[in-house]
């Protein structure tokens, strides 16, 4: 099978400076998604810069916890207000999302606790409803990830491999008529370093990656050994950028995914 690569950024929406970066990501490097949270102040800013580049894929960025993927995650699962509100809520981003004039190409989650046994199967029906294409599942990364020169903390990206793999397994059923491309960025999330990713693009496997970041234009926003606390960095823009990322995408022969320009669905 032929290699392709979907390029997405996070937290589009949380930030001006996030949106800045998203932009010249776009225009400037490889960029092509954006996944936009609805109910941030800059979400309305997203929009607008989504509406200047209908070439830019936009989804939602699903949040249902702003910290604590792991409370969030026990309170579903033994809550039961909490998973009574659960399609109530998902519902809600989507229609804001729909609201700003953006007609979603794929669906994720802020810190990817959409991927809790509870939540996915919920999300997908509604993706399917709300006739959303792409859901993120995050798998396969490990593998490249341990062998990249100057990887550290083995044991716990080891037991977050684990974790989301042993959770994607049970839930992926659940997507059924949906895309699911493999997607990498989770074990080095906030620290995707120009590197990181010229290691990984050498070693796409066969079918569709997704690759995503969580660039910003703050010039304070450095990582160093440990990602920032948004996960939001300038390094990822930078890498976004980088004449040899793209040189690297290039010599791998994928495809860099594009997203169709789309029709407003401002309501």
């Amino acid at each position: 099978m032929p290699r392709a690569l979907i390029v997405t950024a996070d937290d589009f929406g949380d930030s001006p400076d996030v949106n800045a970066a998203v932009r010249r990501a776009y225009t400037e490097g490889i960029l092509r998604f954006a996944s936009l949270m609805a109910l941030r102040p800059a979400a309305a800013e997203a929009a607008a810069i989504a509406r200047e580049h209908p070439g830019l894929g936009v989804g939602l960025h699903l949040e249902l916890c702003a910290e604590e993927p792991e409370k969030a995650g026990l309170r579903y699962a033994f809550d039961a207000r909490a998973r009574a509100g659960l399609e109530g809520e998902i519902r809600r981003q989507i229609e804001a999302l729909l609201a700003l004039g953006v007609v979603p190409t794929h669906v994720d989650g802020h810190m990817n606790v959409h991927v809790h046994p509870v939540v996915f199967p919920t999300l997908c029906r509604l993706a399917r409803e709300y006739k959303i294409a792409r859901v993120r599942l995050p798998s396969g990364e490990y593998g490249a990830c341990r062998s990249f020169p100057g990887s550290d903390r083995a044991l716990p990206t080891a037991a977050l491999a684990a974790t989301f793999a042993a959770m994607g397994a049970w839930v992926r059923g659940s997507a059924r008529g949906l895309e699911v491309p493999t997607t990498w960025g989770l074990l080095r999330s906030g620290r995707m370093s120009e590197d990181y990713v010229v290691w990984l693009l050498a070693r796409l496997p066969e079918g569709t990656t997704e690759i995503y970041f969580h660039p910003s234009s703050d010039p304070r926003s450095i990582s160093g050994d440990h990602p920032t606390p948004t996960h939001q960095t300038i390094g990822e823009l930078e890498t976004l950028l980088s004449p040899r990322v793209r040189r690297a995408l290039e010599a791998s022969g994928a495809e860099l995914v594009s997203a169709r320009p789309r029709a407003s669905a401002a309501r």
